[in-house]
């Protein structure tokens, strides 16, 4: 494990140590200056030929498909409208653009009815209206299916693009979400299966969604389209950036696919709504390349099948090292760093999945242009998203999750009696190595300061370690979250020596978990976290706070919606602003003394937003604080189980 100096506050004092477990945060990403990408060409054994094949000299017929499903994006804050106005904008009138609209309660746009699925074309710079199919579901396959028949029987072209726009879900949900129709979302084999009862190949399809540029979406695209254009990770409120690219295409309908896809991801970064805390990843995959990288993913991933008891470990650090997406709740990270961390980035998979992206723009930082799901925050979820890929062929290496999930399972079984997957399809329940630490922790009074001593052997099977806070209010113990910040010495122990100062709002100090930080080596690092709050009464958020080099002390940069739902949630593209007159509670988690687990309470005074909130540290230390130090355990997932370490302040 690499040895991590932090850089938010200082740490601890000490005294008792005991065993137990407690939740780790998930981890989202960092905004990093665009880099400029460069197209390679990898020569790949009998790929086939393209789809679409272009005339040349602007002689190509062009129909772009977008189907745009509404859902909250637009009934709350009106979204959709703001991009069909830059589709308008455009003046693209040398290509047919045809639009469906629905999925939303109520829109922006006059020109679309309320609650209603509809067909447009956008023409002379204006939406018009054509058919309006009344209360139909938008996230039926069939109701895909019929409108790109539609589009190609009354508007036929030599290139057919098509936009899917809303939420995404990546592997795990797939696209899609109808306020009309809240419990279904369209999964990877639906989609597939309406592109092939279409009967339609595309040009491009593009997914204005989060999370949906995965190696499983273009493989399951890859019978039906020639280049898939989408996002490893969340995409801001805004989306894509229309006007522009769609103006270039219209100029020249003959514009190469790769160019095409290019300007997209280019607008998307750089767009005039581009914010600096949006992470925006966007890329351009070629899907004939695909076929081939999947059975090279299939043989690295076969290959470590074969060893995987003795490179366990490293497997396992590697995946939890990985660039994740989704704040991990999705259990899709980025390929090229999955393959960085685990020693096989020269391998033919590296050079043929460098060539599979033909071009990739990211602000945040480590994210390559294809993401994979790999299980291991939430296993519970495992079988049914195997299940659901099986459908479209996509399970060359599930054997390697059984198997690796097999050893976690039995880790976590062995460690804790609350953890039982031995009613799992894919569990087997040989005596895996379960990676113990040893129980004696010592921690050492080095006169300064104090620090937790383990051998060499027991900190090589940590994966990482979180500081939480808990403060004796008289009553109970209050959770005020935690950080990753940590250090070691020169004897390679772990510091202790916190300041009891705390994250603060408006001078208040309140609950506060870390989500990310990047590594120390990146230029221009970032870290940020969530502060959970109640908005206005009735709408549970999480404040997100960000810290960079310009602003040390912390910078609120807008807020999320916390879902407590038992099951992977749709995720909510960008952030949303808070305006003055709105009112902040403040959320914690509250434990006895006995420590049992006491509910969630208000915790201090409520916030009325009047201008700027200012983000600062405020000192705790008139409270008995107790600090505890989480080492999270190679084989077992890091928010479940972990050895810990508690600390309690000194008199002073």
């Amino acid at each position: 494990m690499a040895k991590k100096k932090g850089c938010l506050f200082k740490i601890g004092i000490a005294l008792l140590i005991f065993i137990g477990m407690i939740f780790v945060l998930f981890c989202m990403v960092l905004i990093m200056p665009s880099e400029e990408y460069e197209t390679v060409n990898y020569d790949i054994p009998n790929m086939r030929d393209y789809y679409t094949h272009i005339k040349g000299n602007g002689e190509d017929k062009v129909t772009l498909m977008v189907y745009m499903v509404g859902s909250d994006r637009e009934s709350d804050g009106g979204a959709a409208s703001e991009d069909i106005a830059e589709m308008a904008a455009a003046n693209a009138d040398n290509i047919n653009i045809t639009l469906q609209t629905g999925g939303a309660a109520e829109w922006e746009n006059a020109s679309i009815s309320d609650g209603k699925t509809e067909r447009h074309i956008i023409k002379n710079g204006e939406l018009q209206n054509v058919e309006n199919l009344g209360e139909t579901q938008m996230t039926s396959p069939n109701t895909l299916t019929d409108f790109i028949k539609w589009s190609a029987a009354n508007y036929p072209a030599d290139r057919y693009e098509l936009v899917l726009w809303n939420h995404g879900g990546g592997t795990a949900l797939g696209f899609g979400y109808d306020e009309m129709y809240p419990d279904d979302m369209l999964s990877l084999s639906q989609i597939g299966n309406a592109l092939s009862d279409s009967g339609i190949k595309f040009d491009i399809v593009g997914f204005d969604a989060c999370l949906m540029g995965t190696i499983e979406t273009a493989y399951m695209l890859e019978p039906y389209a020639d280049y898939l254009v989408a996002s490893e990770e969340y995409e801001p409120g805004t989306g894509w950036y229309y006007s522009e690219w769609l103006k270039n295409l219209s100029d020249n309908t003959s514009m190469s696919t790769v160019e095409i896809g290019k300007k997209i991801v280019e607008d998307y970064i750089n767009g005039p709504d581009s914010s600096f805390f949006d992470s925006n990843t966007l890329s351009i995959v070629d899907l004939r390349e695909i076929p081939y990288t999947y059975s090279k993913l299939c043989e690295i991933m076969q290959q470590e099948e074969g060893v995987l008891d003795s490179r366990y470990s490293v497997i396992s650090q590697a995946r939890y090292n990985a660039k994740s997406f989704g704040d991990g709740e999705y259990e899709q990270i980025d390929i090229k760093s999955y393959l960085e961390e685990c020693g096989k980035s020269d391998t033919e998979l590296g050079k043929v999945l460098r060539s599979a992206v033909k071009y990739s723009g990211s602000s945040s930082y480590n994210s390559n242009g294809l993401a994979m799901y790999f299980p291991y925050d939430y296993p519970d979820y495992y079988a049914e998203i195997k299940t659901e890929t099986d459908k479209f062929g996509y399970n060359g290496y599930n054997s390697f999750f059984d198997r690796f999930l097999s050893i976690m399972g039995t880790g976590q079984m062995n460690y804790s009696s609350e953890n039982d997957y031995s009613d799992y399809s894919w569990y087997d329940n040989t005596n895996y190595d379960t990676y113990n630490v040893s129980d004696e922790l010592e921690v050492k009074d080095k006169g300064d300061y104090f620090a937790l001593s383990l051998s060499d052997e027991e900190w090589d099977k940590i994966n990482g370690i979180n500081v939480w806070v808990y403060v004796d209010d008289g009553d109970g113990y209050v959770d005020l979250g935690s950080d990753n910040v940590y250090e070691f010495d020169d004897d390679g122990d772990l510091m202790v020596d916190f300041d009891y100062y705390w994250v603060a709002l408006n001078g208040q100090v309140v609950p506060f978990y870390v989500e990310y930080e990047t590594p120390e080596d990146v230029k221009d690092g970032y870290t940020y976290g969530y502060v959970p709050a109640v908005l206005n009464g009735n709408e549970q958020i999480k404040i997100m706070i960000y810290w960079d080099e310009k602003h040390p002390d912390g910078y609120l940069a807008g807020y999320r919606p916390y879902s407590e739902e038992e099951n992977i949630s749709v995720p909510q593209k960008g952030f949303k602003q808070l305006k003055n007159g709105d009112t902040l509670e403040f959320l914690c988690d509250y434990y006895t003394y006995d420590g049992e687990y006491d509910g969630v309470y208000s915790y201090g005074d409520k916030i009325v937003v009047n201008g700027d909130i200012t983000v600062g540290y405020e000192y705790v230390g008139e409270y008995d604080t107790n600090i505890c130090y989480e080492l999270c355990r190679i084989g077992s997932t890091p928010h479940r189980q972990a050895k810990q370490v508690r600390l309690q302040s000194q008199d002073r």
